[in-house]
């Protein structure tokens, strides 16, 4: 199975403090689908769905499929 082209960046925003995360370091990625690759959804406030490795903010419940 290939991997996430972004997936390294995710690995660091998980391990790095929040203030370096916030300065720009392991930012997300513009969008999964300009590098051929599917998002994967968490729930932001229970009506919007975003992606855990791109920008991309979604209405509806993505995460709950």
């Amino acid at each position: 199975m290939k991997r996430h082209p972004y997936e390294w960046r995710l690995w660091l925003r998980t391990r790095l403090p929040w203030f370096l995360i916030n300065l720009g370091f392991a930012d997300k990625g513009n969008d999964c689908q300009n590098v051929n690759a599917q998002h994967k959804w968490y729930n932001i406030n229970n009506e919007s769905s975003g992606c855990y490795y791109c920008k991309v903010v979604v209405n509806g419940k993505k995460w709950n499929k």
